[in-house]
C-alpha cells in the first residue's frame, strides 16, 4: 500500500514546488511593489570610427571580348582567296596584347593571283604606250589631252594608208611592209622530196634577174596531196608543199616566180638539179596592218598624217596623230584601268606581307575553333579572346542593404582562386526596381572590375560594396534610436535621473552602431533601455552599456 502512495506524493509535491516558483517569479516582493522606481540602461556617447558596406557575391564575367577572324580584303578581287593555318603562334590561355601574333597563314592563291595580275597589267601597259606611240616606261607619265600617236609596228614600207588629216578615220589604218625578206611556197614531186629537207640551202633564179640568190627551206609538208592536174602535163601526180624564205634581191614583189636549184656544195652557187615546179613569192617575211578597231573608240578625227604612201620607215615611226573628246576620254579610261590593276596587285602584295593573324585585342585566348593544316577564307573565325582588364560581376543585394548601393561607389573584390588578392572594383549599375524571389525582394547590380590576365570568366567573386566611412565621429549604438513622427530621436539621461528626447540628425548607419550630425555632445548617456520593457522579476543594472572600448566602432 505504502509503494502505491509514495509516487504520487513525490509528484503532488514536485508540482506545488513548481508553482510556488514560478509565482515567487512573477509577483515581486514586497519592497518593489510598493515602489515606481525605474531602472535605465545608458550608454555614452563616444567617438570612434563607422564603416558602411554591403556584402554580395557573383560570378566574373568579361566585360568585353570578341572573336579572332580573318580579315576581309578591301579589293573584292581578293576576297576569294583561299588560305591554310600554317602555324599558330599563340595557345589558349595566352594574355596578349592588341597586335600581338596569334597565327601564320600560307596561300599558294594569292601568289598565282598576283602572278595573273601582273602579266595583266603589263600587257596593258604594252597596249596603251603601242597605241600612244611611246615607250612602256613612260606610260605612268601620260597625258589624255595629248591624244593618240599610232607608230609603226615594224621596220618597213608603207603600202597602204588610209587616213586624211581633218576626216573620221577608216577601219584599215596602214600596212607596213618589210619587204627586205620575202616568202616563196613550192611544190616538189615525190621523187624530189626525198632529196629535201627543212633547213636546207637552195638557189633561186628568178627570169627578170641574173644569177642565182641563196634561201633555205623552213618547212616542208610529209603528207603528199594530189597535184591539180591543169597545171602539169603528166596527168594526176601528188605532191608535197614547203615554204622558202630569201633576202630580197632588191626589186623581187609578191606574185614573181622562180625556179628552186638544190646546189652543188653548201658553198656553192652553182645548180646541181632543178626542181620540176617554179616557187611563188607569196608574201614578204614581215608585214602587219593596223586597224581601227585596235583602238576602243568609235569617233577617231585625224589630227596629223605624218607619212605618205610607199615611204620607208622605222619601227615605232609616228605614222598618224589622234585627238578630241572621244580620244581622251578613252586613254583616260585605260589609265584608270592600269591605276586600278595597280592598286589591286600593291593589296595583294600587302595581304602576301601579312600573313599573320594579330590579336584584335587586348586579353586572353579563350580557344580556338580550327586546327593546323586546315583550309580556311576571308571572314572566316578562327578562335575567340576576352578581355581581363576590364570583367564585372553581376549580383543582387535585398531591399534592406540596396539603400546603401550608390552609383560609382567603390568596391573590393576577392576570388578564392587567388587568395590575398584584392582587386579595385566600382557600381556601374543598380536597378531602380526590385524583383520578387522566394519573399525576398532583390535588386540587381552590375560591378566592374579592374583585373588582370590571372582572372577567368566564371570565377566566384566575393565583393564589399563600400557605402561610406568616417573617422573620429560621435556615435550611439542602434538600439538607442527610435523614430517618432519622421524624425530620428534618442533619449537621454540627465544628472538628476530625469529623461528628455532630442531630436537627432543620423549618418552613417550599420547593424550596431549610428553616426550622429547634429543633436548630441561626447559623453552624454544616451537610454539602450529600461527596467519598464521588462518582466517584474527582471532587472536592469543602471552603468550596463552596449558600446565597446574606442577602435571597436566598425
Amino acid at each position: 500500500m505504502i509503494k502505491r502512495i509514495l509516487p504520487i506524493i513525490i509528484i503532488v509535491t514536485l508540482v506545488v514546488a513548481g508553482g510556488y516558483y514560478a509565482i515567487s517569479q512573477l509577483i515581486p516582493d514586497e519592497d518593489t511593489q510598493g515602489r515606481n522606481e525605474v531602472i535605465y540602461s545608458t550608454s555614452p556617447v563616444a567617438k570612434g570610427d563607422i564603416s558602411v558596406g554591403v556584402e554580395t557575391s557573383g560570378q566574373l564575367n568579361a566585360a568585353y571580348g570578341g572573336g579572332i577572324r580573318i580579315p576581309e580584303p578591301a579589293d573584292q578581287k581578293l576576297y576569294n582567296i583561299s588560305y591554310v593555318i600554317d602555324e599558330f603562334l599563340a595557345e589558349e590561355g595566352d594574355n596578349l596584347l592588341q597586335g600581338d601574333p596569334v597565327l601564320k597563314l600560307a596561300s599558294t592563291d594569292l601568289d598565282s593571283l598576283i602572278d595573273d595580275l601582273e602579266i595583266q597589267l603589263e600587257s596593258k601597259k604594252e597596249y596603251l604606250a603601242q597605241l600612244l606611240g611611246i615607250d612602256i616606261s613612260e606610260v605612268d607619265t601620260i597625258n589624255p589631252y595629248d591624244g593618240i600617236v599610232i607608230n609603226a609596228p615594224i621596220k618597213g614600207r608603207v603600202t597602204e594608208l588610209n587616213a586624211s588629216e581633218g576626216e573620221e578615220l577608216q577601219s584599215l589604218i596602214a600596212s607596213i611592209v618589210d619587204d627586205s625578206e620575202i616568202k616563196l611556197s613550192f611544190k616538189a614531186i615525190k621523187s624530189e622530196y626525198s632529196k629535201l629537207y627543212v633547213g636546207q640551202r637552195v638557189l633561186l633564179k628568178f627570169p627578170y634577174f641574173d644569177g642565182y640568190y641563196e634561201a633555205k627551206i623552213t618547212k616542208l609538208n610529209s603528207n603528199a596531196v594530189p597535184d591539180n592536174p591543169d597545171d602539169n602535163d603528166y596527168g594526176l601526180t601528188y605532191v608535197h608543199w614547203g615554204e622558202i624564205e630569201a633576202v630580197n634581191p632588191g626589186l623581187v614583189q609578191t606574185g614573181m616566180i622562180a625556179s628552186v636549184n638544190l646546189a652543188k656544195s653548201e658553198e656553192s652557187f652553182e645548180p646541181a638539179s632543178t626542181l620540176q615546179n617554179m616557187a611563188e613569192v607569196e608574201s614578204y617575211k614581215k608585214e602587219q596592218k593596223i586597224y581601227k578597231n585596235s583602238i576602243s573608240s568609235d569617233e577617231l578625227v585625224v589630227t596629223d598624217v605624218l607619212v605618205n604612201e610607199n615611204d620607208y620607215v622605222e619601227k615605232g615611226q609616228s605614222i598618224v596623230k589622234l585627238a578630241g573628246a572621244d580620244v581622251r576620254i578613252m586613254i583616260q579610261e585605260n589609265l584608270d584601268q592600269l591605276r586600278e590593276a595597280q592598286r589591286t596587285i600593291d593589296k595583294a602584295n600587302d595581304l602576301k606581307n601579312n600573313l599573320v593573324i594579330t590579336a584584335p585585342m587586348d586579353g586572353v585566348v579563350a580557344g580556338f575553333w580550327r586546327q593546323k593544316g586546315e583550309t580556311i577564307r576571308a571572314g572566316e573565325w578562327v578562335g575567340d579572346i576576352f578581355n581581363t582588364s576590364n570583367m564585372s560581376v553581376h549580383t543582387q543585394v535585398d531591399d534592406l542593404d540596396v539603400v546603401y548601393v550608390k552609383q560609382d561607389a567603390p568596391v573590393e573584390v576577392t576570388v578564392d582562386a587567388l587568395p590575398g588578392e584584392v582587386f579595385e572594383g566600382k557600381v556601374a549599375r543598380v536597378s531602380q526596381s526590385g524583383q520578387d524571389s522566394s519573399g525576398v525582394i532583390q535588386y540587381s547590380v552590375n560591378i566592374e572590375v579592374s583585373g588582370r590576365g590571372d582572372l577567368r570568366p566564371g570565377m566566384m567573386a566575393k565583393c564589399f560594396i563600400d557605402a561610406g566611412s568616417s573617422d573620429n565621429t560621435l556615435l550611439v549604438p542602434i538600439e538607442a534610436v527610435f523614430e517618432e513622427d519622421g524624425q530620428s530621436k534618442v533619449e537621454i539621461l540627465k544628472e538628476n535621473d530625469e529623461i528628455e528626447v532630442v531630436k537627432i540628425e543620423t549618418g552613417l548607419m550599420n547593424d550596431r552602431y549610428v553616426e550622429i550630425l547634429e543633436g548630441l555632445e561626447e559623453d552624454q548617456e544616451v537610454v539602450t533601455g529600461s527596467s519598464s520593457d521588462l518582466l517584474p522579476s527582471q532587472s536592469i543594472e543602471s552603468n550596463d552599456t552596449i558600446i565597446p572600448d574606442d577602435g571597436q566602432q566598425e
